[in-house]
């Protein structure tokens, strides 16, 4: 069996690595001889997406599991596609780890267990305690955004599709970087609740398992650093929502309306944008392609892009 397990460093001696999408290395491992590949990460200093990029990579190497300490909404949800398990509160040495995976010690996630963007600008010692999954509206994520929009969703984060109008996303985030990260998209994915401090995710339920006082007071206190963070990441959102409703108001009456502008030296053509746009004005032909008469230029495509290929500009209306 082919198995991943994010690491530190390139030896089955090194530590489990608690970010999934920003960890060093990914170790790829045959569980029935023991021999592995060592891949460095190359996604870990991504502006946004590294969890989705990394995800793919592991379905890519045809991975059956990934053993990780942290797993965020949108990586989840890749790995939910490809029918790849999770497991998740996983520390210790890569080798240990493998050792009380083959012994069945482990139970598979069912959720993911941070928000996204829970890695960005982060440098952890240990895997973050899981306290269960994150939860939130129907759609492919978790998070305050899988379903907090009726229509296709705020981007893979912020609702129950896949932008604002889908859903908000479809990561169960509430965006990429929700203003604090990239933007709007594939993101944040604020929790509905407040992950209680138990046992880690992925171990199974004995006393053994039981956080003490210290660890548990440990545990509460980054659960709440990390809601304070989201909190300033909702609030720059919304000013930022209401300065472009304002400045789109304002251009309206002019006879002019915002759109996104995509330039093409720098478009990659990854698809970001699409999946984070709130009212599907864009589609990938090999490149991004705008329909400037249903974009809004709410920008959030801006704020995710992970190229900074797109930009809002005005344009004239038939007024």
């Amino acid at each position: 069996m082919k198995i991943a397990v994010t690491s530190t460093g390139p030896s089955l001696d090194d530590n489990v690595e608690a970010r999934f999408g920003r960890c060093p290395y990914f170790m790829i491992i045959d569980t029935d001889t023991m021999q592995f590949e060592a891949i460095e990460n190359s996604n870990i200093a991504l502006g946004g997406g590294a969890g989705i990029q990394s995800a793919q990579l592991m379905s890519e190497k045809g991975v059956t599991t990934v053993l990780t300490g942290n797993c965020g909404p949108n990586a989840f949800s890749v790995f939910g596609q490809a029918g790849i398990q999770v497991i998740v509160g996983v520390s210790g040495t890569v080798r240990n780890a493998v050792e009380r995976f083959k012994a069945e010690a482990f139970s598979s996630a069912s959720g993911p267990n941070v928000s996204s963007h829970f890695g960005v600008n982060t440098a952890l010692d240990e895997p973050t305690p899981a306290g269960g999954p994150m939860t939130g509206p129907a759609s492919q994520g978790s998070g305050m955004g899988l379903g907090m929009g009726g229509g296709r969703g705020m981007g893979r984060g912020m609702g129950g599709g896949r932008g604002m109008g889908r859903g908000m996303g479809r990561g169960g985030g509430m965006g990429r970087g929700m203003g604090g990260g990239r933007g709007m998209g594939r993101a944040m994915g604020m929790p509905t609740n407040v992950p209680s401090a138990g046992p880690p995710a992925g171990f199974p339920q004995s006393p053994e398992a039981q956080m003490n006082p210290e660890q548990e007071l440990a545990t509460l206190k980054q659960q709440a650093e990390l809601l304070e963070q989201q909190k300033r990441q909702l609030n720059n959102r919304i000013a930022q929502l209401e300065s472009s409703r304002r400045s789109e108001a304002m251009a309206t009456e002019r006879g002019r309306k915002a759109v996104a502008v995509v330039d093409s030296e720098k478009c990659t053509g990854c698809g970001v944008c699409a999946d984070v746009c709130p009212v599907n004005a864009i589609t990938i032909k090999a490149q991004a392609v705008v329909n400037t008469d249903v974009c809004t230029g709410c920008a959030a495509c801006v704020y995710e892009c992970p190229n900074a290929a797109i930009t809002i500009t005005q344009q004239k209306t038939g007024r």
